[in-house]
């Protein structure tokens, strides 16, 4: 929910160099899926050639705009289309918690990985930090109330789900629900990696999405 590009850089530099990755940082002033869908279809030039690639937070509105653009493809990294959470979550005190540091076991438990070295960890915690408490707490709001169900049911692309075996973010129901939902068959490729496994396993991802592209051609 950090929403910065910062912690894609090695997911960028793993990319076929024959590809062109834009790495999209969300609006800090928006928080609502239909505003940011809204905000993107405008900015972005998106067409059917496009591929949406879309990790925690970002999946809900990348489903959403693969919708609106029939999208080439559509992958999706430990996301979810509707809230992974009960609802009323979202009633404590958000704001105040995310104002305090995120200590490292929590990190490494959730987010990186048991194993993630130190330097990773101090580069999260730095991303995550510099999140104004009040945005993160409305992100973590709209994800508790999302379902984009009925747009992923309508969605034509090509789905790949990309799943973390050692995410502890979000829980098997979560991508049941996509399979479920979507009424073109979802491929789901489970990667040894965290939640954040963009960061921690870009090649393992784009081999993964590499062949997924090719079976679809």
């Amino acid at each position: 929910m950090h929403g910065s590009t910062d912690l894609m850089d090695d997911f960028a530099a793993a990319a076929p160099h024959d590809s062109v990755v834009d790495v999209v940082a969300l609006p800090s002033q928006l928080s609502d899926y239909s505003e940011l869908a809204d905000h993107f279809a405008s900015t972005l030039r998106l067409t059917p050639d496009s591929i949406l690639i879309a990790e925690s937070f970002s999946g809900p509105l990348a489903i959403m705009l693969a919708n609106r653009v029939g999208a080439a493809a559509l992958i999706l990294c430990n996301t979810f289309a509707n809230a992974p959470y009960f609802g009323a979550l979202g009633r404590l005190p958000l704001a105040l918690i995310a104002r305090i540091p995120p200590p490292s076991f929590f990190l490494r438990y959730f987010i990186l990985g048991t194993d993630a070295p130190e330097s990773l960890v101090a580069q999260v915690r730095k991303v995550v930090e510099r999140v104004p408490a009040e945005v993160f707490a409305r992100r973590a709001r709209s994800a508790l109330h999302v379902d984009v169900t009925g747009e992923l049911a309508r969605c034509t692309s090509p789905i790949l789900y990309l799943r973390g075996t050692d995410d502890h973010v979000i829980h098997e129901w979560s991508v049941d629900a996509i399979v479920r939902a979507a009424t073109v068959p979802v491929s789901v490729v489970r990667i040894a990696g965290p939640h954040l496994m963009m960061k921690t396993a870009p090649r393992e991802c784009w081999s993964a999405i590499g062949a997924f592209l090719t079976a679809t051609e």
